[in-house]
């Protein structure tokens, strides 16, 4: 039986146990009700130890999925350091010539980028001559530990407020 379908049937005995509205009689198998709503509490209580296991293997397993990504990204953090060490020796010992090493043919192939002695003279000199597309002005990132001390001060602060909520977890 499932959770929702026990809590109905729960509801559904509650409103037998109601006197009637005509006369006030209480119904004459109460006793029954009773007994049936109880044994209805006792299967929602195991359903909700199931749940509750059910929510810390979850947890565990997640836990352990975790600490497993932590390993294999410490892995391949290994082996990618393990390739460019191989790839140095591979480029000393060529010296710059496309070579061919039976398995594999070791290329060369221009590449270029970008780097800046004087990031501000580069940012004035872009805005003096109109190339605004050439770079961006952050939005600016507000602090909602400061924000949230100025809230708790009583300032009220537009477009921002404290927003309770309640937790679940299990210990």
């Amino acid at each position: 039986m499932k959770l929702y379908e026990v809590n109905r049937q729960i509801e559904d005995l509650m409103l037998q146990l109601e006197p009637d509205p005509e006369t006030g009689e209480i119904p004459a198998n109460e006793d029954e009700v009773i007994a049936r709503i109880d044994e209805l509490a006792m299967k929602k209580e195991d359903i909700l130890q199931y749940l509750a296991k059910m929510a810390l293997s979850t947890k565990a397993t997640a836990l352990g999925m975790k600490e497993e990504e932590k390993r294999l990204h410490d892995r391949r953090a290994r082996m990618d350091a393990r390739h460019d060490r191989l790839m140095a020796v591979l480029d000393r010992e060529c010296g710059g010539e496309k070579t061919d090493l039976g398995v594999a043919t070791l290329c060369y192939r221009k590449a270029s980028h970008v780097e800046f002695s004087d990031e501000n003279a580069a940012y004035e000199w872009l805005k003096e001559n109109g190339h605004h597309d050439c770079y961006r002005i952050p939005k600016p990132e507000l602090s909602k530990a400061f924000i949230g001390k100025l809230l708790e001060s009583g300032k009220k602060v537009p477009g921002a407020e404290r927003v309770y909520r309640t937790v679940c977890y299990l210990k």
